[in-house]
């Protein structure tokens, strides 16, 4: 799947200096925006300078704010710069062991008869995006961008337009309304109508499926997955791969597949008792 990145620009309107006057805290207003900034950085280091540049913040501000954060491991000194922490692994790790589907998902998907055998993620869905909770790599080349906590449009992607089609079609245009969806290839939905009518057939045909829409050669099966508690998710599941490996006898089994890990995801206790009950 590929990557969705909020701009510095955007993100100075949601979450920079015109947000912070909403604020009652802006230094942790900064301090986030910082991080995310670090974050796609891709590994290297930013400058204070740099930082406030972008931020359009004085620099002596994004310096201190900078060294506070080194000071609790949530980012490291490289140079003059400064790259996300070891710390903040650690708290993202704390974050995912409390999820208790993230857990039962990565012994699930390993014992998948067919998808185990390609990438299968585990996603849920924010306003219009989806944030990826875990994926378990398969055996075969597929070019994902979609690391662990990236954050990806709903409505290109299998798992956003599997847990988009679990709400009601009013909500849908209520989430997107105003806004501009992302066309990363000539297959992507580019309207909301043209999304409601594929979430329409995402209904039918019970799952959701992201035919290059991403990623050229690439396509993605995805299917939803209730919730465990009231008010949780929609999360949903996937399985990508290379087009040319969707076989129309390799699909029907995959979807299968998908089906199943949903079960297992949603209720694990009633799974385990049916498969000790076939044993029988």
């Amino acid at each position: 799947m590929d990557d969705a990145r909020t701009s510095s620009n955007d993100r100075n309107a949601n979450g920079g200096p015109a947000a912070e006057s909403e604020s009652l805290a802006p230094a942790v207003t900064r301090a986030a925006t910082i991080l995310d900034l670090l974050a796609e950085n891709g590994g290297s280091p930013a400058g204070p300078s740099e930082l406030a540049r972008r931020l359009g913040l004085p620099k002596s501000s994004i310096a201190n704010i900078c060294a506070a954060l080194a000071d609790v491991g949530l980012v490291r000194r490289v140079g003059t710069g400064f790259s996300l922490g070891r710390r903040l692994a650690e708290l993202g790790g704390a974050y995912l062991a409390a999820v208790d589907q993230v857990q039962e998902f990565y012994e699930a998907a390993r014992e998948l008869p067919v998808g185990s055998e390609e990438t299968v993620q585990l996603a849920v869905l924010d306003g219009t995006e989806m944030t990826y909770l875990a994926r378990h790599d398969g055996r075969q080349p597929v070019r994902l961008t979609s690391q662990i906590g990236r954050r990806l449009p709903a409505s290109v992607t299998a798992t956003g337009k599997a847990a988009l089609a679990s709400l009601d079609p009013d909500e849908v245009r209520r989430r997107f309304d105003g806004s501009a969806l992302p066309v990363l290839t000539e297959r992507s939905v580019a309207t909301v109508d043209e999304l409601l009518a594929n979430l329409a057939e995402v209904r039918d045909r019970g799952y959701a499926l992201d035919d290059e829409e991403t990623v050229e050669g690439v396509v993605c099966y995805g299917i939803v997955v209730p919730g465990r508690q009231p008010g949780e998710g929609p999360y949903a599941a996937s399985i990508t791969l290379l087009k040319v490996r969707a076989t129309p006898d390799r699909v029907p089994a995959l979807v299968d597949d998908l089906h199943r890990l949903a079960r297992r995801l949603s209720d694990p206790l009633r799974t385990v008792a049916a498969a000790a009950g076939q044993r029988v």
